[in-house]
């Protein structure tokens, strides 16, 4: 009997120490870091992608969405440039669908079936034509363009990230990396991890605009599916593959193209690029809205900055300890549909949308409505209660 009894107890002692560990097991959840080291991991095996990928992007006065599938293969040129193919499937525009672009590693080609107009060249004319633009640029001032280029001066090799930890590192000193949740993209399980970029590691112009990622990496391997740019005054942008599969094999033949018949031919190496004083001048002209400005502010804010990002006006403000928040208003598009820890609230009189993270001592806050044709964000280290008050005081 005791035997019995002592065996019972025995077995019952591991049962418990298993349940004990599965349990354990179920909460050691990989962190943000964790997730992302396994990201650089997994593309560093990949070689060959197949792909159906939902394109959406709103920029001051465009806005434009689609699908496209896109194959690619790693190091099929001369000296490492990939081979890719890229086919649009729908579109805002419908001249764009059925539009093709090619390159099998040395030569390209961009079809637009609309026109028949086929746009090709050889990677090595192309470099030469950038070096040539580059080269006469008044502010060039650096070694021959090359796309193989090594940079020269005081550059230290040391600091090139070797290992997809060390990757992560450095991408940590730019970005605070927190989970996001899950969600299904496709038929895929995937994980969301948030990008917040640190304000004082930003240049002036990404501070003064604003804006996180959010990232999604398929569960399990933790392979890139989708990434999206939001809370911006340049506006946001998202990119999902609802299909994806890796290193399956792809035939040669889908990296080449055949030129239509009757299809008129255009030398890339020879198109006219843009001009850059032109470029800049279109950036640079004034809103044709009426700026807002606040009249309520939280305690010992001030004005550092006003930025022309794009057409949105970009105010800066600086706040005690280092942190700071956004106001900006411009023609461009806002997502207003209710995401994953937003909130919808009134805002002058409008629907608007309200995210808010709270972290030690510390809230980050973007608010974003519309008026009209005019939107709006303030963004930043508030709380939701002061993005409200200073919205409610603009004049």
């Amino acid at each position: 009997m005791q035997t019995r009894k002592r065996f019972l107890s025995i077995l019952l002692a591991l049962v418990v120490l298993a349940g004990t560990a599965v349990a354990i097991g179920a909460f050691v959840i990989p962190t943000a870091e964790d997730l992302l080291v396994q990201a650089l991991e997994t593309s560093q095996t990949i070689t060959d992608g197949h792909a159906i990928v939902e394109v959406s992007l709103d920029i001051p006065d465009n806005a434009m969405s689609g699908t496209v599938e896109a194959w690619g293969r790693l190091d099929a040129g001369p000296n490492g440039e990939p081979a890719f193919r890229i086919e649009v499937l729908t579109a805002d525009d419908a001249e764009l669908i059925g539009t093709i672009a090619v390159s099998d590693g040395t030569q390209f080609w961009l079809w637009n079936p609309t026109e028949n107009v086929v746009l090709t060249g050889q990677y090595e004319d192309l470099y030469a034509r950038l070096a040539e633009e580059m080269a006469a640029a008044e502010e060039f001032a650096g070694p021959e363009f090359d796309h193989n280029f090594e940079p020269e001066g005081d550059f230290d090799e040391a600091e090139i990230p070797e290992t997809p930890e060390e990757a992560v590192a450095k991408l940590l000193e730019y970005f605070t990396a927190e989970r996001a949740g899950s969600n299904v993209i496709g038929d895929t399980n995937v994980n969301a991890v948030r990008l917040i970029p640190i304000p004082e590691q930003m240049p002036e112009e990404v501070r003064a605009a604003g804006g996180l990622l959010n990232v999604w990496l398929r569960d399990g391997d933790s392979a890139p599916v989708g990434i999206e740019y939001v809370g911006s005054a340049l506006g946001s942008g998202v990119a999902r593959a609802t299909f994806l599969e890796t290193n399956q094999g792809i035939d040669d033949a889908v990296f080449t193209f055949t030129i239509p018949e009757g299809a008129t031919v255009i030398d890339a190496a020879e198109i006219e690029l843009p001009d850059k004083d032109e470029l800049e001048a279109a950036a640079a002209v004034e809103p044709d809205f009426d700026l807002l400005s606040p009249t309520t502010l939280p305690d010992e804010a001030t004005l550092r900055e006003t930025t022309n990002v794009g057409g949105a006006i970009v105010e800066r403000y600086g706040l005690p300890n280092g942190r700071s928040f956004t106001f900006a208003q411009g023609r461009t598009a806002v997502n207003l549909t209710p995401e994953e820890g937003g909130e919808s609230v009134t805002v002058r009189g409008v629907p608007g949308m309200l995210y808010t993270e709270d972290g030690p001592g510390q809230s980050r806050t973007l608010l974003n409505w519309s008026e009209g044709e005019i939107q709006y964000w303030i963004g930043g280290d508030l709380t939701g209660e002061e993005a409200l008050a200073i919205a409610e005081s603009l004049q």
